[in-house]
């Protein structure tokens, strides 16, 4: 595999020194008083933090920044933790560097050995993002290799040094681990129409076992969401990476339609957030629960 890291901190650009001194320590994990049923809440890309020097490298406005954020995610499911469930929080924002892709997803350019460019890498949407999209470029100035490599080592591979932490400790206490990967999505499709609620990913059944999507999907729905499976969302590096239901690891990507509580313009949240919020915290605790029950009749 490509080795990534680099062991060269003095050739990093002072932008770059800058930036990760701000992004530093790039992930919360916010930890219940008791951890019930191996559930772990994760969201990966909802850090807003956006240092000034990032920002005077970029040729594009802050709102543009933001367009893939994954705004207010890490609020909407931050009664995981009250209701007995760690949540791994980024800080840093996805178009820095993108935890939710394969650490080699990068152009050649910036590997030590040879590599088979993935298209994403090629579009500049890999794991050191160079575009927002396939078409709105970031930089004035392309990041050096260096700074590319150090941003791997800084934030990507501590955050799933963090995530494997996790899944180790619940299987470790519980036997089992369910990591349900949290994010959002645009209100509507390329073409107009509106997406669902809420969609499901299990990588097509790869990642955790039918009747645990059977029954996220029937909570959600008991609170009046729509929800869709797999399409046009499936999971993503960590859905793939870590889902491995017949060790015991589960895993499902979880994406919120952003109509629901966004107001696209302001990036505020709108009047629909506060029910939102509500819903969402029944839903978390009612996952919870069920597990929890699940756990003790297989007792």
């Amino acid at each position: 595999m490509t080795n990534n890291r680099s062991d060269k901190p003095a050739t990093l650009s002072v932008t770059e020194r800058n930036s990760l001194a701000a992004l530093t320590p790039g992930h919360i994990i916010a930890y219940p008083t008791v951890w019930r049923a191996g559930l772990i809440f994760a969201s990966p890309h909802s850090g807003h933090i956006y240092p000034q020097a990032f920002r005077d490298a970029s040729i594009l406005s802050a709102a543009q920044l933001r367009r893939n954020e994954d705004m207010f995610v890490e609020r909407l499911v931050a009664s995981a933790v009250p209701a007995g469930a760690p949540l791994l929080s980024a800080r840093f924002p996805r178009c820095y560097v993108d935890v939710n892709r394969a650490p080699d997803e990068l152009p050649q350019a910036w590997c030590d050995t040879p590599i088979k460019e993935t298209v994403r890498a090629q579009a500049g949407i890999g794991v050191v993002p160079t575009h927002i999209g396939e078409r709105s470029p970031i930089y004035r100035r392309m990041p050096s290799r260096a700074d590319a490599q150090a941003r791997l080592t800084e934030l990507y591979h501590p955050y799933h040094a963090a995530l494997g932490a996790l899944i180790a400790d619940a299987k470790a206490l519980f036997g089992h681990a369910l990591l349900i990967d949290c994010h959002s999505m645009p209100g509507f499709a390329p073409m107009g129409s509106r997406r669902p609620d809420m969609i499901l990913g299990d990588r097509f059944g790869r990642s955790c076992h039918p009747e645990t999507l059977s029954s996220l999907r029937q909570i959600l729905q008991s609170e009046g969401f729509s929800v869709a499976v797999n399409y046009p969302y499936a999971g993503g590096y960590v859905t793939e990476h870590y889902g491995q239901p017949e060790t015991g690891v589960e895993v499902v990507q979880v994406e919120i339609n952003r109509d629901l509580y966004l107001n696209p313009v302001t990036l505020a949240p709108k009047r629909g957030y506060d029910r939102v919020l509500e819903r969402m915290t029944r839903i978390i605790a009612q996952i919870i629960d069920d597990r929890t029950q699940t756990a003790l009749a297989a007792q």
